[in-house]
């Protein structure tokens, strides 16, 4: 291992990753320690130094980082962690960024970092005050969805975001994460689709991130759906962390849930049972009925700033464009990244088959921008 990685600067990024992976799971308890130590064999460049060195002392000074860490290692199957830094570090990330810079210019068009896909509306639930009728002429063709997750790559962009329905019903969407390997799906789901079969699957592509919808707990699930969806949804948390998938939680948000999504005993238990990721969904349009006052997003904002200090749990906050929030409405999003240095939002586009309308991905994307 240490012949490898001395030679690191001379291979490729996907075996360095799949390397960095082995390390991790040799030993999760040392390991990023160990990749510590060994980085200062193989990084000659001054900035690249100072900047391992600065994340290795955040990782070394937060214990809650540490622990999410040492938690995702353990319990995350070896293909889907693989996968995950792969499409998002490798994909995503480093060699995103300027792929999309270079079809910015060349399309005159701001290339989103994400892409959200509302595939369709079939779900299995017949919940309270549905927003989406089992409309059928919303269902977006695989061929079509092809398309446009290879035009997305084919611009820098290797996350795309399936939501509409529940997803998980379409088993043809199989396929296509096995052909797009290098891209990361992250899939809205009510979760009651998943099952042994499926979950292992998914294991053996490792580039699906399943997103279970949680308004709350037992009583606001009691009311709004059914009264035994809780308890089934933490049942599937169980049984997708027992086949070491990564998961995490979508909750939207309203005034009237505020206090108690972002309390310990509504989080706590999604820690437990395996959750990674918790995603808070609020609408930005005023006047919706349902929106968060600004002094409520200050006060989310602080306590999600705790949690995450406090929690080995990773919660965001975003802010949907849509006028109202629900189970199957959720997007577009948007992200505000406030950091000392940048105050900078990210949008994340959302488009159905009948917007699409046939039309080339970067056409689409200039109609949204207009």
């Amino acid at each position: 291992m240490l012949n490898f990685l001395n030679n690191m600067n001379l291979l490729p990024t996907n075996f360095i990753v799949a390397n960095i992976v082995e390390v991790l799971k040799e030993d999760p308890e040392n390991g990023v320690d160990k990749l510590y130590e060994m980085s200062q064999n193989f990084i000659t460049d001054p900035q690249i130094q100072q900047t391992v060195k600065e994340i290795k002392s955040y990782y070394d000074s937060h214990p809650s980082i540490k622990r999410y860490i040492k938690n995702m290692v353990y319990n995350t199957h070896k293909n889907v962690l693989n996968h995950f830094l792969q499409n998002i570090v490798v994909k995503e990330a480093w060699e995103g960024i300027n792929k999309r810079e270079q079809a910015s210019q060349k399309y005159q068009v701001q290339i989103p970092y994400a892409l959200m896909l509302d595939i369709g509306m079939d779900c299995q639930l017949n919940c309270k005050d549905c927003y989406y009728p089992h409309d059928h002429s919303f269902s977006m063709p695989l061929s079509e969805i092809d398309r446009l997750v290879f035009e997305a790559k084919e611009i820098g962009i290797h996350l795309i975001i399936l939501s509409g329905g529940d997803p998980v019903l379409n088993d043809g969407l199989l396929k296509l994460y096995e052909k797009y390997s290098d891209v990361e799906f992250i899939v809205f789901t009510n979760g009651t689709s998943m099952n042994t079969e499926r979950c292992q699957r998914l294991v053996n592509l490792g580039n699906v991130l399943p997103m279970i919808v949680l308004e709350g707990e037992a009583n606001e699930m009691k009311e709004q759906v059914n009264p035994g969806l809780y308890h089934q949804i933490f049942e599937t948390f169980d049984l997708l962390k027992s086949q070491g998938l990564l998961f995490g939680v979508v909750t939207p948000l309203k005034a009237t849930n505020l206090e108690k999504v972002v309390s310990d005993r509504f989080i706590l238990p999604l820690i437990k049972h395996g959750s990674r990721l918790q995603l808070y969904v609020s609408t930005h349009q005023p006047k919706s009925g349902g929106e968060l006052t600004p002094k409520m997003n200050q006060w989310l904002e602080r306590q999600l700033n705790d949690m995450r200090r406090m929690r080995p749990y990773m919660a965001v906050h975003l802010q949907s464009y849509s006028p109202f929030i629900g189970r199957c409405v959720i997007g577009p999003l948007a992200y505000n990244i406030m950091l000392e240095s940048m105050n900078q939002v990210v949008e994340i586009p959302q488009f159905n088959t009948k917007m699409i309308n046939g039309a080339r991905l970067v056409q689409v994307l200039k109609q949204y921008q207009i």
